[in-house]
């Protein structure tokens, strides 16, 4: 199908982009509070609750690259990937609300093995609706900018869901501490409402367009893989998406363990200072889009991340237990207008499956973001499952005033612990060769061929 330079229109941006509002709710709610339910309300071990969500994690692995090859194999012009946006927002809902709903197990294994199941079950449905939906947004539009507004969209409607995730539980815990277990029920219930609306939102409103989708090879899913890898500007990519995503991993699962049992905050500071990040986060990421039409995507993500690798390194060190002001100020405003950044390394991704379509012919949108997808929970698995090893390891005890040792293990898990993993992705991409002028060569090709 000959690509089209009509630019989309902001409803149709807006509505692709809305479907990670239920998507990323449910992210949120995973990254911040799953790990702390299951330890401090389940009761289940931090190392077997560590080890549950990591293997979910590898299964959800599995999955992303398989997907995102059934949908290039079953995308087609008109609809594009659209139907699994449906089938995949309804299965997410269902378990959400099961993993949030755990019957009363007495053992830690039967914990455990309801929590890996449950998890699993949620890992997939997130892979059906995930992965065809951001290989969407290389098949909407052939113009590079219009590819960074719509990731820039995405990351604008994620902020969102992530506020309503890190909001919703403080409301409801506002009560006595014993109606924690169904206050996060109820938490996943009105999560999963927000998931099929949104879902059905980004279906209904993609279905005005016309999607440039080609017909794929009819090759095995490993020789599609393992071109896939092949790909001399996207492994590179790979390893830096990687090593951040470790980074973000690891600070979202401590996350709320330094803040409640080392900065000793309460609920409502926490839940101020997780929306005023978001704002700013969103806010950002207008700057950083802008930015990279001057002065292309490679540097500013560069630039960021370094400065967030340096000032989180640093900071998190130093911050005082009881102070509230510090970590608002410098963490939520300082260090949010940073992360906008890391909205360009998603786009910079399409220009990569661009390279690839000049060189083979054809466009494999589900198999890269499969594959990304797949690196990306490959990542937050040892993240995971390493964070619940370490806070086992020095002496964690969920519900307790925690030891000096403990406190200042988890300031350096918190701050050299993720910043360093931010510093490294910027070094790795520093020397990566597929320059902004490369990808601008890229797409002089493409229109060449029309």
């Amino acid at each position: 199908m000959k690509p089209t330079s009509k630019p989309l229109s902001w409803s149709v941006q807006v509505g692709y982009a809305m479907a990670d509002v239920g998507i990323n709710a449910v992210e949120t709610a995973l990254r911040l509070y799953l790990l702390i339910y299951y330890t401090d309300s389940i009761g289940l071990r931090a190392d077997l609750a560590g080890l549950a969500l990591a293997l979910g994690l590898l299964w959800d692995a599995v999955t992303d690259p398989l997907m995102g090859a059934i949908s290039d194999r079953t995308a087609h012009g008109r609809h594009g990937r659209r139907i699994y946006i449906l089938i995949g927002g309804v299965l997410l809902a269902v378990a959400m609300v099961l993993l949030f709903h755990p019957p009363g197990l007495a053992g830690q294994w039967q914990r455990f093995g309801w929590l890996l199941g449950a998890f699993c079950f949620l890992n997939t449905a997130l892979t059906i609706i995930n992965v065809p939906h951001m290989a969407m947004a290389g098949e909407m539009t052939v113009d590079p900018h219009e590819r960074s507004v719509l990731f820039g969209w995405r990351f604008a409607c994620m902020n969102f869901g992530a506020v309503l995730a890190a909001a919703l539980p403080v409301l409801l815990l506002s009560g006595p501490e014993d109606r924690t277990v169904s206050a996060m029920g109820t938490f996943s219930l009105l999560v999963g409402l927000v998931v099929v609306g949104s879902a059905t939102w980004t279906w209904w409103t993609t279905g005005r367009i016309t999607f440039h989708v080609e017909r794929s090879r009819q090759r095995s899913l490993f020789t599609e893989f393992k071109e896939a890898f092949g790909n001399a500007a996207f492994r590179p990519l790979v390893v830096v998406y990687i090593v951040a995503t470790i980074g973000i991993g690891v600070n979202s699962a401590v996350a709320l363990y330094y803040y409640n049992y080392h900065l000793e905050l309460s609920d409502r500071q926490i839940q101020i200072m997780v929306a005023v990040l978001l704002v700013v986060f969103t806010v950002s990421i207008v700057f950083w889009v802008r930015f990279s039409r001057s002065h292309g995507k490679n540097r500013p993500i560069v630039l960021g991340a370094s400065l967030l690798g340096v000032a989180t390194s640093v900071l998190y060190l130093l911050l005082p237990p009881g102070n509230f002001v510090l970590p608002l100020v410098l963490g939520a405003i300082g260090l949010g207008s940073l992360i906008g950044c890391i909205v360009l390394i998603d786009s910079l991704l399409t220009d990569v499956i661009d390279h690839d379509s000049v060189t083979t012919g054809v466009r494999r949108s589900g198999v890269f973001f499969g594959v990304w997808r797949f690196a990306s929970k490959l990542a937050r698995a040892a993240a995971i499952g390493g964070t619940g090893l370490v806070l086992d390891r020095i002496g964690f005890v969920p519900n307790e005033v925690q030891s000096d040792g403990v406190r200042r293990a988890l300031s350096l898990l918190f701050g050299p612990g993720v910043g360093l993993f931010f510093l490294a992705a910027a070094v790795l991409l520093a020397r990566y060769r597929f320059t902004d002028s490369k990808q601008r060569q890229v797409q002089r090709i493409l229109a060449r061929r029309g």
